[in-house]
């Protein structure tokens, strides 16, 4: 049903009324709809499919038909938009909202109100305004709503739990004997295709990993051999020196085992098969569904399936985690935005002149953290976020900005308050969109300051390691001889046994040379609804999929 098929109804009952039987001719319907007569039988015979009208043409030359009109416009629009909802076509919903205004909202609370007793039931959940997703390969995407799926879709051999302590799920136990990890797997689990998990996948999975040109290649650019070990029975990660880091490496989204047997909904949807509690039902350019895993070797999924749709942001006042009420609550999440520099040849703006910019927006993101209850980030407890302002400096030059495209409101906000600020100095700033956090590098040669938020895993230690060689900052900063070279020279700042301090002062570092300019830690707004439960986020910002809940 679309909306089209509405507006034609329209029409009729503007000249006819609703379950009066009338005798007509075409000629007189091609008036009321405008249209050829050719397109007028398609019109009817359609209305008539959808049994909102009863059709009947005249036998004969001269012979009037016959119309009669069985539904109302409210019936009309309900039929449609439950059956919108049903196909989790949010925008649509929105048009008709927009065109028939208070009958389409009446009739939009009675199928939201059916459309949940149905979910429920069915132990089903639809998100909304969920942001779209290009990459479901964990190797190859560092973007967080896509990691959010992988998590629920694929398992790690290592987990790290709420207190930032290592704990096992794939692997059942491990062992680090210097530069080796023995990991022993679980010999139950079963993969989305009903196939077991074999030692065979579990090695393929890694080597993919460490072969692969993705975001998070540095991280294990470490490993020297992933192989099975016959002595011990496990696989085998030997790694060029001792890092106890690396098991942290394992627990991450972008670490996900999957097998070489592959899942594909068009030529450019193909995801690797998995284990996870959920799998993947259904990926189109609308909607994401993922469906409960029933053959999950761990604690299964409270819910049959969820539909992430990517559609719905002008219903946020009628459709959220299938409530109609907004109750939101924030939560403050190991997460922090930022600015990064790159000095890029081409460039129409001095470094000297990034300096200055950066000091003075250092001294006003106060200005900014008060209207929007954000906290300044820093990683140094003792030093003071209150900065006493700097009047608006005369600068000039020209910079190019890029960022994603935003789906977090706040960020919408800060990224428009910089360019403002950025601007009254002087400046002048053009904005590029980054098409993909996952590969800032591409707009290297065009852009001087990158703007983005990210999140530091659990534990702090590690998250910053993590960072240090993964973010986006530095694979915007850093062309991929200097990351090699970042890579070596902090590797061997982490041969001391006190590794965090190592790690702040590096990060210190980027901050005193006006490579980085940190500005707040991360928000995760969520609302909350009656009916939904288990809805946990933990300090990285993940939500668990899997631990929602439906509550009758």
């Amino acid at each position: 049903m679309t909306e089209t098929c509405l507006r034609r109804l329209n029409q009729l009952l503007g000249h006819y009324d609703h379950s009066v039987l009338y005798e007509v001719n075409l000629d007189e319907l091609e008036n009321v709809f405008a249209t050829s007569r050719r397109n007028t039988s398609n019109i009817l015979k359609i209305l008539g499919d959808y049994n909102w009208i009863f059709w009947q043409p005249g036998i004969g030359r001269g012979k009037s038909s016959t119309i009669q009109i069985t539904v109302s416009m409210y019936q009309a629009i309900y039929q449609t938009l439950s059956s919108e909802i049903e196909s989790s076509n949010f925008d649509v919903i929105a048009k008709i909202l927009h065109t028939y205004q208070e009958v389409a909202a009446n009739a939009l609370n009675q199928a939201m109100l059916e459309s949940n007793r149905n979910k429920e039931e069915s132990n089903s959940l639809v998100i909304t305004q969920y942001p779209w997703v290009n990459e479901l390969n964990p190797t190859l995407t560092y973007r967080f709503s896509e990691l959010q799926i992988a998590r629920s879709l694929y398992d790690t051999l290592l987990i790290v739990n709420v207190h930032g302590k290592l704990e096992t799920q794939l692997a059942y136990d491990y062992r680090v004997d210097g530069k080796r990890i023995y990991l022993w797997i679980r010999p139950e689990v079963i993969c989305h295709d009903g196939l077991p998990l074999t030692i065979d996948d579990v090695v393929f999975s890694l080597r993919e990993l460490k072969n692969t040109q993705g975001p998070v290649s540095l991280l294990f650019k470490q490993v020297e051999d992933i192989y099975f070990s016959e002595s011990e029975r496990a696989v085998c990660i030997q790694l060029e020196s001792e890092n106890p880091l690396f098991l942290y490496c394992l627990a991450t989204a972008n670490a996900s085992v999957f097998t070489s047997r592959n899942l594909s909904f068009s030529k450019k949807r193909n995801i690797p098969i998995g284990t996870g509690p959920f799998s993947l039902s259904c990926w189109d350019k609308d909607k994401v569904v993922l469906r409960k895993n029933p053959h999950y070797f761990a604690k299964n999924a409270l819910l049959q399936e969820i539909t992430l749709s990517h559609q719905g942001s002008q219903l946020e006042h009628f459709v959220s985690f299938n409530h109609p009420a907004l109750e939101t609550e924030k939560h403050l999440i190991q997460a922090f935005s930022y600015l990064a520099y790159n000095m890029r040849e081409s460039s129409d703006i001095s470094p000297h002149t990034i300096d200055n910019l950066f000091k003075y927006l250092k001294s006003i993101r106060n200005q900014f953290s008060a209207s929007e209850n954000l906290h300044p980030m820093t990683l140094n407890e003792s030093s003071s976020c209150s900065i006493n302002p700097i009047s608006t400096p005369i600068l000039s030059g020209k910079l190019v900005l890029t960022h994603p495209k935003w789906t977090i409101k706040y960020l919408e906000h800060l990224s428009n308050w910089l360019i403002k600020k950025i601007s009254e100095t002087g400046i002048i700033v053009d904005v590029v969109i980054l098409p993909n956090v996952s590969t800032p590098e591409m707009l290297r040669d065009q852009a001087d300051l990158l703007f983005v938020e990210e999140v530091i895993e659990q534990p702090l230690e590690f998250g910053l390691y993590e960072w240090l060689l993964a973010s986006t900052a530095i694979r915007f900063i850093y062309p991929y001889k200097q990351l090699l070279e970042h890579t070596s020279d902090l590797h061997k700042r982490l041969a001391n046994e006190d590794q965090l301090p190592q790690l702040v002062t590096r990060f210190n570092q980027l901050c005193s040379e006006s490579s980085l300019l940190p500005l707040f830690w991360g928000q995760e707004e969520v609302v909350q609804a009656k009916q939904v439960n288990g809805l946990y986020i933990n300090k990285s910002g993940y939500s668990d999929f899997y631990k929602l809940w439906i509550n009758n």
